[in-house]
């Protein structure tokens, strides 16, 4: 997976500002960052609480196979890593279900470097990229007779199992 600086110049900026800041006081600079450092621990914490709860649908499985399948990917151990971090994220986010944003932002994280060739190797993909490839793959899975939310049983979503 290469790494790709942040190309928008005021975020440049946004960033040397921080690091002299950082330079000519850490002591303040600590105390300035530390609300923000405490409240995503909180958040994490509570994540991890109710990572164990968070559930996934039929549709959601297909939905991780037909993005790793139709890029290409080898091996099935990304489904679940894809799945595994959605979950993560859904919890992070506070809700015990995932949905598709999950399932792109969990997929941009685990599929870069389990890609022999293809967009990632190209250009980078992005969430929004990875949305719009689900959104496909559903739009075809309607067509083909796959489950459809509407058609699952509500508040029945299969539960995760580690």
């Amino acid at each position: 997976m290469a790494i790709i600086g942040i190309r928008e110049a005021r975020d440049r900026v946004l960033i040397m500002e921080r690091h002299l800041a950082f330079e000519a006081d850490p002591e303040s600079f600590y105390q300035e960052w530390l609300p923000r450092e405490q409240e995503l621990s909180r958040r994490i914490a509570q994540a991890r609480t109710l990572v164990d709860s968070v559930t996934h649908s039929s549709r959601d499985l297909l939905t991780i196979a037909g993005l790793t399948s139709s890029l290409n990917v080898e091996g099935h151990r990304s489904d679940l890593v894809i799945l595994k971090a959605a979950r993560a994220h859904a919890a992070y986010e506070g809700r015990t279900a995932i949905n598709e944003r999950d399932i792109a932002l969990a997929a941009e994280l685990a599929l870069p470097h389990r890609m022999r060739q293809g967009p990632f190797s190209q250009a980078g993909v992005s969430p929004d990229q990875l949305q719009e490839r689900i959104e496909q793959l559903q739009g075809a899975a309607a067509t083909t007779g796959e489950p459809q939310p509407s058609q699952e049983k509500e508040g029945s979503p299969e539960k995760k199992k580690r």
